[in-house]
C-alpha cells in the first residue's frame, strides 16, 4: 500500500468535508460578466485555426473575455437593480451562444476538408450560418430553456465556493474560520473571491478550464442534434453562392431556388408524383393545360436489342417511380438554370451536392467523425436520376416567345440528357455516377429556358427537403402553390381562393371516404406545417360553417369550400418587380395616392398578415391587397377605419 498516497487521499477527504461544512453560511451570490462590445467583423480563418489548435469554445472569444469585466454581488444589491442586471446578465450569455455557435460551425466545416477553405473565405456565408445557428440553438435545442441557465448559474457559484473555500482552509485553517462571525466570514468571502475574478490569473484559468469543461458537454450534445442541419445549410448555401459567381442573372434568395414555371414543367412534375401512367408500347401520359398539350412517355436507353426487353425496363422505371425524383429533376433545373450561359450547355454537379440539397444526412465515420454518405442514400439519386433519364416529351402543342411574338411549336425529346464533356451521352449507373453527375437539358426544356419570357418560380427548399413519404403533401403543396404564385404574379394577385378540391387532386391526396375527418385533418396539419416553416404567411377557409360536419356526407361541402393561402413576404416582394403596371390599372393622382404605400409599409412593420390585417377591418384580403398596391380606392367608411387603424 502506498502511504503517500493514503494520506494524500485522507488529505482532499478532510478538505472536502471543511468545505462542505462552511458552504451552507456563504450568503447567495450573483457574477456578472460585462461583455465589451466588438463591432470588428470576424476573421474566420484565424478563428478555424484557434479551433482547431485548442478545440476550446471560451478561448474563441479570448478578445471578449479579456476586455471584459466580472462583478461579484450579494442578494441585496443584485435584487435593488435586477432589470438592469439582468439584461447584462442576457448579453453575456448572447456571447456565450455566439461562442457555442462558433464552435459547432467549425467542428461541421472540419468534416468538410475539400470545402472548408471555400467556405471560410465566404464571409457572408458564415455571418449568414452563425446568425441561423444561433437562433436554432436558442429555440430548439436545450440550451434555449431557463433551466439550463438556472442549473449553470447553481453550478458557477458552487464551483466558486469550492475554491474560495478551499483558499481560506488553507490560509487560516478551519478553526480560524469557525471563530468568525457570519457575517465576517461572508465579508472575507466575497473579498477573496472579487480579488481573485478581477487579479488572480491562476485563479482566472482554472475557473475558466472548469466552465470550457461544463460548457463543452453542452457542445456534443448540439453537435449530436444540429450537425447534419447546420453541414446541409452550409453546402446548399455555399453551392447557391457558387451558382451566383457563375453571374446568373438569377439572384439568391436564401431558403429558396429557382425553376421552370412552364405549364410542360408543371405538368411532368405532377404526372411523375401521380404516378398516372397507362401502358402501351411503354408507360406514358398524356396532359393538357390551356393552350398546351402533350405527352410524356418513359422510355429507357436499352442497351439490348430485344423490344420487350425494352419495355419490361420501362415498366420497371414506372413502378420504382417517386416523388424522390421529382425532387431531382427540381435540383437539376435549379443548378442549369443558374449555371448554364448558353444553349445545349453541359453542367457538372457532385452526387454529394444534391444528396445535400435534399437535406440528407451524413453517416458517421471513426471517432465519431462524419465520414460521408450511406450507400442506400447514393443508390437512391442514381435511381432517380435513372428514372429523369427515361423521360421522354413530346409536345404536340405549345406557344413559345420569340421576338416578343408567339410561336406555335412541335417538340420531342428527353427531359434531361445525361452527357460527357464530349457531348457522349451515357447510361445512368452507378458505375457511370460514382462521384459526379453531367447533364444538360433537352429541346424541349432548352426553348422553354432561351425563351425571351421565360418564366422562373420561386421554390422553397423545404419542398426538397421534406420527408418524401411522411411530408409528401407538403411536399407537393409547395410544388402546386409556387407554380400558382408565380402564374399570379402578373396581376400581384396572389390570394385567390382554392377549392378544396383542386388542392387535393392537385397534391394527388384522395379524400378517405370511410373517414373524410382524417383527409381533413392531413390537409390542415400541412398547411399549419407550411406556416410553420414560414413558406406561406398564413391560411383560411371562406365561407366555412363548422356545424356542416354534424351532417352526413358534410365532405362533398368540404370539398367545394374554398381556401386563401398568403404567401410569405419573401415571395410577395421578390414577385412585386413583375406585377402588371398598365395604364388602366393606375389610380389617379390624389390624396389617397400614398395611403397604400403607407398601409403595407406599417402592416409590415407590425409584422401582420394580409389575413389579419382584412379581419380587423372587416374586409376580405385580396381587397386590402389591391388596396396596398393602389389598385383601388377605399370607400370612405374604410378609408376612416385605415386611417385610424395607421394612427
Amino acid at each position: 500500500m502506498n502511504l503517500n498516497n493514503l494520506y494524500s487521499e485522507n488529505i482532499q477527504s478532510l478538505l472536502q468535508r471543511s468545505v462542505e461544512q462552511f458552504k451552507p453560511a456563504i450568503e447567495n451570490f450573483h457574477i456578472l460578466f460585462m461583455a465589451t462590445e466588438d463591432e470588428e467583423t470576424f476573421d474566420y480563418l484565424k478563428l478555424f485555426e484557434q479551433y482547431l489548435a485548442t478545440d476550446s469554445i471560451i478561448q474563441l472569444d479570448i478578445k471578449t473575455v479579456q476586455q471584459s469585466k466580472i462583478f461579484v454581488l450579494n442578494e441585496v444589491s443584485y435584487q435593488q437593480n435586477e432589470a438592469l442586471f439582468y439584461e447584462i446578465r442576457l448579453k453575456a450569455r448572447q456571447h456565450m451562444i455566439e461562442s457555442i455557435s462558433k464552435s459547432v460551425i467549425f467542428h461541421v466545416i472540419e468534416q468538410m476538408p475539400s470545402q472548408n477553405s471555400d467556405i471560410l473565405s465566404n464571409h457572408q456565408l458564415l455571418d449568414s450560418g452563425l446568425k441561423k445557428t444561433q437562433k436554432i440553438i436558442q429555440q430548439a435545442t436545450f440550451i434555449g430553456e431557463v433551466s439550463t441557465w438556472n442549473n449553470f448559474y447553481d453550478w458557477c457559484r458552487d464551483y466558486l465556493k469550492q475554491l474560495v473555500l478551499e483558499e481560506l482552509i488553507f490560509t487560516i485553517g478551519v478553526q480560524g474560520m469557525g471563530n468568525l462571525q457570519p457575517s465576517e466570514l461572508n465579508t472575507l468571502f466575497f473579498k477573496i473571491l472579487s480579488t481573485n475574478l478581477s487579479e488572480n490569473h491562476d485563479f482566472i484559468m482554472k475557473f475558466s478550464n472548469a466552465t470550457e469543461a461544463y460548457i463543452q458537454q453542452w457542445k456534443r450534445q448540439v453537435v449530436a442534434e444540429l450537425e447534419n442541419d447546420v453541414q446541409s445549410y452550409l453546402k446548399i448555401e455555399h453551392e447557391m453562392g457558387k451558382m451566383q459567381s457563375t453571374k446568373s442573372p438569377l439572384r439568391v434568395i436564401p431558403n429558396y431556388v429557382f425553376v421552370l414555371n412552364t405549364v410542360v414543367y408543371q405538368a411532368i412534375r405532377e404526372i411523375m408524383y401521380k404516378k398516372c401512367f397507362q401502358v402501351r408500347r411503354y408507360p406514358f401520359a398524356t396532359f393538357v393545360k390551356g393552350r398546351t398539350s402533350g405527352m410524356v412517355e418513359i422510355v429507357p436507353i436499352c442497351e439490348s436489342e430485344d423490344e420487350r426487353t425494352c419495355q419490361q425496363q420501362g415498366i420497371m422505371v414506372m413502378q420504382s417511380m417517386s416523388t424522390i425524383d421529382v425532387d431531382v429533376l427540381d435540383i437539376l433545373c435549379s443548378i442549369f438554370l443558374h449555371q448554364s450561359k448558353q444553349s445545349g450547355e453541359i453542367i457538372q454537379v457532385d452526387l454529394s451536392d444534391i444528396l445535400a440539397m435534399r437535406g440528407l444526412k451524413a453517416k458517421l465515420g471513426g471517432g465519431g467523425r462524419r465520414g460521408g454518405y450511406e450507400p442506400k442514400q447514393k443508390q437512391q439519386i442514381i435511381q432517380a436520376l435513372r428514372n429523369i433519364q427515361c423521360l421522354w416529351i413530346t409536345l404536340e402543342k405549345s406557344e413559345f416567345y420569340q421576338k416578343y411574338q408567339t410561336e406555335q411549336s412541335e417538340l420531342q425529346g428527353r427531359a434531361v440528357k445525361f452527357c460527357t464533356a464530349a457531348g457522349e451521352e451515357y447510361i445512368v449507373s452507378e458505375q457511370t455516377c460514382q462521384k459526379t453527375v453531367s447533364f444538360t437539358f433537352d429541346e424541349v426544356f432548352e426553348k422553354y429556358m432561351r425563351s425571351k419570357k421565360r418564366q422562373v418560380a420561386l421554390l422553397p427548399t423545404k419542398a426538397i427537403q421534406y420527408h418524401a413519404y411522411r411530408h409528401s403533401l407538403e411536399k407537393q403543396l409547395c410544388r402546386y402553390l409556387s407554380w400558382r404564385w408565380r402564374t399570379q404574379a402578373f396581376q400581384g394577385n396572389f390570394l385567390q381562393p382554392n377549392k378544396v378540391s383542386t388542392l387535393l387532386f392537385a397534391t394527388a391526396e384522395k379524400l378517405n371516404e370511410r373517414s373524410p375527418q382524417r383527409t381533413r385533418e392531413r390537409l390542415e396539419k400541412a398547411l399549419d406545417q407550411l406556416a410553420s416553416d414560414q413558406i406561406i404567411a398564413a391560411w383560411h377557409y371562406i365561407k366555412w360553417d363548422e356545424n356542416i360536419t354534424a351532417n352526413k356526407g358534410w365532405s362533398k361541402y368540404w370539398l367545394n369550400t374554398s381556401i386563401v393561402i398568403e404567401p410569405s413576404p419573401i415571395v410577395q416582394d421578390h414577385y412585386r418587380s413583375i406585377e402588371r403596371k398598365s395604364k388602366q390599372e393606375r389610380v389617379p393622382k390624389q390624396d389617397d395616392s400614398k395611403l397604400g404605400e403607407r398601409l403595407l409599409s406599417r402592416r409590415k412593420e407590425r409584422n401582420i398578415t394580409l389575413l389579419q390585417l382584412a379581419e380587423e377591418l372587416d374586409v376580405t384580403a385580396p381587397y386590402i391587397s389591391n388596396i396596398e398596391r393602389n389598385k383601388v380606392k377605399p370607400s370612405a367608411k374604410l378609408r376612416a377605419k385605415i386611417l385610424k387603424w395607421l394612427d
